[in-house]
């Protein structure tokens, strides 16, 4: 059928804006910037845009055509409008009246609805619910909280975080609930930052102690924090670790620059037997099996 491609296309840009709202303001825009559907005709000699009324009239005639409970629902959108472009001059790039009548046909969609939903990494070493999740490090806490369709908005929002409780509510009334709970450990609630992204809510907050938690809130079901990936970063780590580390490092560097050099000072026959010995090292039943070899440790002969 006819508006199977144009309701690809369409459907395209509602998933991408998510709501009503911001496809309709996708739609004028684009009118706005290609079309000469905002230009009022000065004077009859105008050749572009339309006499003044004749935009609301479209528009209007549009969205009758498609209401189901309008008394007028038999009339067109052509009926008060020439499609012989005699009245209404056409668009620059698209015909008027034809992009309006895609833009009301996508309305009842229920994929104006789709959302974002929680990625793995949004419930790392925590766990997931149904409108939530939380994940941790041993340093800080993130929660993702899904925002109902109606309050993705920051002046919206109530949004309260204590030292070890959070509540997130609509500010007007009657306040609307999106989430409440005293939190299982506290948080240091004057660092905490939040965001709204993609419908949904993030609040960022420094733990009080660095520990692992088992829980988010006290009532929610314990995790099994022996399972928690536990790998910190070396920037993560205390001063005197990480100075540790560098220690390390750089004694393992001149280690292999030492065994370079003693291996290309020996001639090709105790060459070939090292490469034994290094093979012998690391075998199995070896006691320095794991170990990094080390030639000054072997007797030659």
């Amino acid at each position: 059928m006819e508006f199977q491609r144009s309701d690809a296309m369409l459907m395209e840009i509602l998933q991408e804006r998510k709501t009503i709202t911001g496809f309709l303001d996708a739609v004028f825009g684009f009118l706005k910037r290609n079309t000469d559907f905002y230009h009022t005709k000065k004077d009859a000699t105008d050749k572009v845009g339309f006499p003044k009324g004749m935009r609301d009239q479209i528009l209007y005639g549009a969205m009758q055509r498609y209401d189901p409970d309008c008394l007028l629902q038999t009339m067109t959108a052509e009926s008060s409008i020439d499609d012989s472009g005699i009245n209404a001059p056409p668009a620059i790039n698209e015909v008027t009246v034809e992009t309006e009548e895609q833009e009301v046909d996508t309305r009842p969609t229920p994929k104006a609805k789709s959302r974002r939903g929680f990625e793995p990494a949004d419930h790392k070493n925590g766990a997931v619910f149904e409108y939530h999740c939380w994940s941790q490090t041993l340093k800080d806490v993130e929660l993702h909280i899904q925002l109902p369709e109606n309050l993705q908005a920051a002046k919206q929002l109530n949004i309260e975080i204590k030292a070890q409780q959070i509540k997130v509510c609509s500010k007007m009334g009657p306040q609307q609930l999106i989430l409440e709970g005293t939190l299982s450990q506290r948080i240091r609630h004057n660092d905490a930052v939040w965001s709204i992204e993609g419908g949904q809510l993030l609040i960022c907050c420094d733990k009080a102690k660095e520990r692992w938690w088992d829980r988010l809130f006290e009532d929610d079901d314990e995790i099994d924090i022996k399972k928690l990936d536990t790998e910190r970063y070396i920037d993560e780590l205390p001063e005197d670790s990480q100075q540790a580390i560098e220690k390390l490092r750089v004694q393992q560097i001149a280690a292999d620059q030492q065994q370079k050099q003693a291996l290309a000072s020996i001639d090709p026959e105790q060459n070939k037997t090292m490469e034994r010995l290094k093979k012998a090292w690391d075998a199995e039943g070896s006691p320095f099996k794991g170990q990094p070899f080390d030639p000054s440790m072997v007797r030659m002969s």
